[in-house]
């Protein structure tokens, strides 16, 4: 019998090492991103690529319309409910009754 106990450790191992890179080189490249500064007081940033991707936002296509103003055909009274009891009375814990038995063919 072979044990591949240790090649399946050395594999899970290998996933996270991995995770563990990719979230650090995220992080770091976006602290980078966000506080990064330039040697010249200039205020337009026009050939850096950073500072280009910080900018980058959506431009819609077309303005959405503003929604229609609604009109009051007519109004409604409100109408207290009834305090008269029903003659009919149902149980709270009414279920449907069985299904009748299927009549043989």
């Amino acid at each position: 019998m072979c044990d591949l106990g240790n090649g399946v450790r050395g594999r899970r191992l290998w996933r996270v090492f991995l995770a563990l890179a990719c979230v650090l080189l995220v992080a770091a490249f976006g602290t980078v991103q966000a506080a990064h500064i330039h040697a010249d007081s200039a205020d337009t940033h026009a050939n850096c690529t950073l500072c280009a991707a910080a900018h980058v936002t959506l431009h819609p296509v077309q303005t959405p319309m503003p929604a229609p103003a609604a009109t009051v055909v007519s109004l409604l009274e409100a109408v207290p409910p009834s305090t008269v009891r029903n003659a009919v009375h149902t149980f709270a814990l009414f279920t449907r009754p069985p299904p009748p038995e299927a009549l043989p063919a």
